[in-house]
């Protein structure tokens, strides 16, 4: 990813702030440093270094971790001095440092669609765990029967401003394919921004893995770890009939 599609990525997802005190409560219980997996252009990597937190930024994209740098430059010095953002793979990476707190925010382990890749990260996740450190995930809790049900059909994801620039972002989006045996989703999003007078559009495809409760917990045993809590919200309600999320706690198995 380029410097100038993490920085469209960064304003196309600025809106996105339900998750923001929810890590944050979980920094301050479980201390630094925080591992931020998957961290893209810092969202809340840069959210917690600023509640004082020591964190780590890792991204695989040499984009995004330009994005980082181009935000922490506006920040004060301690902000700055807080974030140290490297490069690495969700299945490979290895730091020489041991975390209080793992996290990987926003649906991005969904990426990982070969199951040999979701229990690499998790052993990887596994290995940097410290003593009592917890791993913290969140992921979509899949409506299967509606998926099918829906394919094609556009459905509208708000109007947001982007504060940065004044931009009013449109975005919605729609289902392209379902593999069920694979539980691989296909599906666009499209963004339409409106600037200055000018209107332009940007469609981005995902294909992605989507979990069910009973395979995470299959992937935990296989990593090493074990499961704290599940929630269904950042709010710390448990999972309900009309629950679009899955929300993670989990610990290291005692060596």
């Amino acid at each position: 990813m380029s410097d100038d599609e993490a920085r469209r990525f960064m304003a196309e997802h600025a809106h996105y702030a339900d998750d923001l005190p929810f890590w944050r409560a979980a920094a301050d219980r479980l201390g630094s440093p925080v591992l931020d997996l998957g961290a893209a252009a810092g969202r809340v990597s840069l959210e917690l270094a600023r509640a004082g937190h020591r964190v780590w930024a890792v991204d695989r994209s040499p984009g995004m971790l330009a994005e980082i740098g181009r935000r922490l430059a506006g920040e004060e010095p301690g902000v700055r001095a807080r974030v140290t953002a490297v490069q690495g793979d969700l299945r490979t990476f290895s730091l020489g440092e041991r975390f209080g707190l793992v996290l990987v925010a926003m649906n991005t382990l969904q990426v990982l669609t070969d199951p040999a890749d979701r229990l690499a990260c998790l052993r990887c996740v596994r290995a940097h765990l410290a003593d009592e450190g917890e791993f913290i995930f969140d992921v979509a809790l899949p409506d299967v029967e509606e998926i099918t049900e829906s394919i094609g059909v556009e459905r509208s994801g708000g109007r947001h401003r982007d504060p940065a620039s004044g931009a009013t972002l449109v975005h919605s989006a729609w289902y392209d394919a379902w593999e069920p045996a694979t539980r691989t989703l296909e599906f666009t999003l499209r963004i339409v921004v409106h600037e200055h007078g000018t209107t332009r559009e940007a469609l981005r495809h995902h294909r992605v893995h989507l979990f069910s409760p009973e395979e995470i917990g299959e992937l935990l045993t296989l990593s090493g770890m074990v499961p704290i809590s599940v929630m269904g919200d950042f709010d710390g309600s448990p999972i309900g009939p009309y629950s679009e999320r899955q929300i993670h706690r989990c610990r290291a198995v005692p060596a």
